[in-house]
């Protein structure tokens, strides 16, 4: 079975593990999924894979890319390698039929749930090839997950679902929105609303006028951390 499939059922579980939690979490649950979404979002995604690794808009310590790297890698959007040399390809032909996920030229269901499915060209991401760890990633990407998965059972059976399922679930169905929906009528969009729940990332439009950015509006959570935390050009 390759990555993309693997993938793909991965998310599909995460986001069915939303009905167990709606069922039977309580409060103290719901609080773990809202800080591992956060930090899923927020350090993983929009801080590690995106601004860090695709657009090296600011330099961390290798402590705290590893802090990004684990919450990215729980998402299941696959390795870093592979994210973002998807997300480089996206930049250079936005919403072209080069892009490979344009909802205009892909379909909305493509871009909104299948992005795993598109061609990767390691070609844009020579430089993170030259680097162990991220090919480490890749050999042991899903060893990873199940080290993840047994501790969290070891601990508690129903940890599975809210600190890693149904977080990472409820990340990829917003997350989502910002292949899809911002990219509507064939150009990339900013929504308020979507920049406040991803913490950043739903600024888009602004983010594709300017991808080196710190802060791309004053409510782009994710860039306030970087400006004040972080050494950037």
């Amino acid at each position: 079975m390759n990555l993309p499939i693997q993938l793909l059922i991965g998310q599909i579980v995460a986001i069915f593990s939303l009905i167990p939690m709606v069922l039977y979490g309580n409060a103290v649950q719901w609080m773990i999924v809202g800080v591992m979404y956060f930090c899923i979002m927020t350090f993983g995604i929009t801080m590690g894979y995106h601004r860090y690794l695709s657009h090296k808009v600011f330099e961390a310590p290798l402590w705290f890319e590893g802090i990004m790297m684990f919450f990215a890698h729980i998402m299941m959007v696959g390795p870093a390698i592979v994210w973002v040399a998807n997300h480089r390809e996206h930049h250079l032909f936005t919403d072209t039929d080069k892009d490979p996920h344009s909802p205009t030229h892909k379909g909305y269901f493509y871009a909104y749930f299948l992005q795993v499915f598109a061609k990767i060209n390691f070609k844009y991401v020579r430089d993170l090839l030259k680097i162990n760890r991220y090919r480490w990633q890749v050999k042991f990407y899903w060893a990873i997950m199940f080290t993840y998965a047994m501790i969290l059972y070891a601990l508690d059976p129903f940890a599975l679902v809210y600190a890693w399922l149904a977080p990472a679930g409820l990340a990829k169905l917003v997350g989502s929105l910002v292949f899809s929906y911002s990219h509507r009528g064939g150009e990339p969009h900013s929504d308020w609303w979507l920049g406040i729940i991803t913490f950043g990332e739903g600024f888009h439009k602004e983010h594709h006028e300017n991808p080196r950015a710190v802060q791309n509006e004053k409510s782009d959570i994710a860039g306030i951390i970087i400006r004040n935390f972080f050494r950037t050009d």
